[in-house]
């Protein structure tokens, strides 16, 4: 998993935990003292660790978790990548176009990047359809991301899913409708 993630998952966790909650829960999650640079790559096992740690200390679901990471992660991505986005872009302009412009960055410019392949149908002028698929299968960080850019775009979606891996579904079917 990229560097970046867990630059941001230690923002999180120090903003929503305070700021002895990293080393905590990096002992606890049996990391010690590891230090996560934004311009590596880091394994998987590192990120799951750390996130069912942070479930355990604040005993709340793993997906709970992830999504509120998301939420908390998307000011920032929006901020990071606002160069790839066109101005007029709002929430759904934003997630449509994920795959060609930002991932495309990321896998091209972060060797060993692996953001999730995300498949994105507009089916109507408030409504889209997310095919989420990654082997880390963290939908919940996606659902979060959505969230979190209506939100800082001042707009209201709800957030739906159709299928999905953690229940035993191939893929996970995210669905996204803009309320007026």
């Amino acid at each position: 998993m990229h560097g970046i993630i867990f630059s941001e998952l230690k923002k999180y966790v120090d903003t929503k935990l305070g700021g002895d909650a990293w080393t905590k829960l990096l002992q606890e999650a049996g990391l010690k003292m590891k230090v996560y640079m934004p311009i590596h790559t880091y394994p998987d096992q590192d990120a799951v660790a750390l996130v069912t740690t942070a479930a355990k200390i604040t005993g709340q679901p793993v997906d709970s978790v992830l999504q509120s990471f998301g939420e908390f992660i998307a000011p920032d991505l929006l901020r990071m990548y606002a160069t790839l986005l066109k101005k007029e872009w709002k929430t759904l302009d934003i997630l449509e176009r994920t795959e060609e412009t930002i991932h495309r960055v990321v896998r091209s410019q972060n060797p060993g990047a692996e953001p999730p392949r995300l498949q994105c149908t507009r089916l109507s002028a408030t409504t889209l359809v997310i095919v989420y698929s990654s082997s880390r299968r963290m939908c919940g960080v996606a659902k979060g991301i959505v969230r979190g850019i209506a939100a800082e775009l001042g707009e209201k979606v709800v957030v739906s899913e159709a299928t999905c891996m953690l229940k035993g579904g191939a893929r996970c079917e995210i669905s996204v409708r803009l309320e007026s």
